[in-house]
């Protein structure tokens, strides 16, 4: 398959082609995001603001919950629009919204309501920032070759994970909570903006704009996304995003914490976050690789079944090798979501609605994402403990697992590069029958 864009023709397998530069920078973008820059690294700000300001971690997790809710609750909004503009102008203000209002949180007080104001702005901004915008500019890119592209752009936070936890960790100790802020606050600003800006657009022969015969691109091929809503397919995707969720983000956020509590020096608490990070870069990357050649449905149950039985062995863990070994695991199918996400969206409903698929998608992930360290907190703080809760996070995950088989096959699979029009009604209502 080729694509011309005004740079040149290129296939996607060949690295010249344009639509490869393109992801890489999304991929810094997506690590400079609100991913990385605060849900990932949110666990080692915990203890520090417990010492300082007198708050419980259920207090804490609060905060998080709202940055969570806001995503859920602006990201339907931020799809509609990146279905209609230029994806990189909007991501580049977010993320320079985003950046300011992390930099924000140098200046907390022992005030709570501070920090929850500034949680629900950093999440209303970071919508614009994690991989919904970037999936947008990647997808439009991609068709046989879109797995592994995406698989490179969600990989961004996932290094992240592996990388900046550490850092984090030791700028904390070195510096201080306050000026790690805001030295963290220079990547979305110096970095993700500016690069996004300017080097991120979509091809030409992608940007979706109605005709006056009220007939697509190719491009905004597929169906609606109010039809998309009514199918089997989108709900079976939801429930398993949402499953995975609640999961990886109540262990996210509460494992630096959970693990000193069982005598981990810090240093190893932050180590064991970046194991987490890594192995999901490699998971992530794998399974992209993957999905450009098998059905997503077995691929979506494998990821939840190790992301399950890994959070189980973390929630069990009573020493450094038993939760490395624990994370290598659960890193396998955490975050994958992030490459069926939108992979499944564009290969079941089409890129006429992709962005407002996906942020539909994601709101049920942020708040399945919000409410767990709430309740992570929660009962942590009434029983002394986070075994049971993730006892049952994980049964619950491995029971999603299996309902994943039930997904019917793709609808899109298949490059339609002659097709001017989207499926008839009628025969995607067919397709999605069986």
């Amino acid at each position: 398959m080729h694509r011309s864009d005004g740079m040149g023709m290129y296939a996607e397998e060949n690295l010249r082609y344009p639509g490869w530069r393109v992801v890489f920078i999304c991929q810094i973008g997506v690590l400079s995001g609100i991913a990385t820059i605060f849900f990932t690294i949110f666990t080692l700000f915990i203890k520090p603001w417990q010492h300082d300001f007198g708050w419980n971690r259920e207090q804490i997790s609060q905060a998080f919950t709202l940055a969570a809710m806001s995503v859920a609750v602006c990201s339907p909004i931020m799809g509609r629009i990146l279905d209609r503009v230029e994806p990189r102008k909007l991501i580049a203000w977010m993320m320079v919204a985003f950046g300011l209002g992390f930099a924000s949180l140098a200046w907390l007080t022992p005030h709570l309501g501070r920090l929850e104001v500034t949680a629900v702005f950093i999440g209303v901004a970071g919508t614009g920032t994690y991989q919904l915008g970037y999936a947008r500019i990647v997808a439009s890119w991609f068709e046989r070759r879109l797995g592994a592209a995406l698989s490179v752009v969600v990989a961004g936070s996932g290094l992240g994970s592996l990388f900046i936890p550490p850092l984090v960790q030791h700028s904390i100790t070195v510096y201080g909570w306050r000026s790690t802020i805001l030295i963290l606050s220079a990547l979305p600003l110096l970095l993700g903006a500016p690069l996004t800006y300017f080097f991120a657009p979509s091809p030409r022969t992608h940007l979706t704009h109605p005709s006056s015969s009220g007939k697509q691109s190719g491009a905004a091929i597929g169906i609606p996304w109010k039809q998309a809503l009514a199918t089997r397919s989108f709900w079976l995707i939801a429930l398993g995003v949402g499953c995975m969720s609640l999961a990886e983000n109540g262990v996210l956020v509460h494992l630096a914490p959970m693990l000193s509590d069982r005598g981990l020096k810090v240093e190893d608490a932050a180590f064991i976050v970046s194991i987490l990070g890594g192995s999901s870069v490699a998971g992530r990357l794998l399974l992209g690789w993957i999905l450009d050649y098998f059905e997503g449905a077995g691929i979506a149950m494998g990821a939840l079944l190790l992301a399950g039985s890994g959070i189980f062995f973390l929630g069990h863990a009573r020493s450094f090798h038993a939760a490395a070994l624990a994370a290598l695991i659960a890193g396998l199918g955490m975050g994958c979501e992030f490459d069926l996400i939108p992979y499944m969206l564009k290969r079941y409903f089409g890129m006429r609605s992709f962005a407002t698929m996906y942020g539909l998608t994601y709101s049920v992930y942020a708040v399945a994402g919000g409410t767990a360290p709430l309740l992570l907190g929660y009962v942590y703080d009434v029983t002394g403990s986070y075994t049971h809760i993730l006892s049952v996070f994980s049964v619950a995950t491995a029971c999603v697992a299996f309902a994943m088989l039930t997904l019917p096959v793709y609808r899109y699979a298949t490059p339609h590069a002659n097709t001017s029009e989207s499926l008839p009604v009628e025969t995607e209502a067919a397709i999605e029958s069986n």
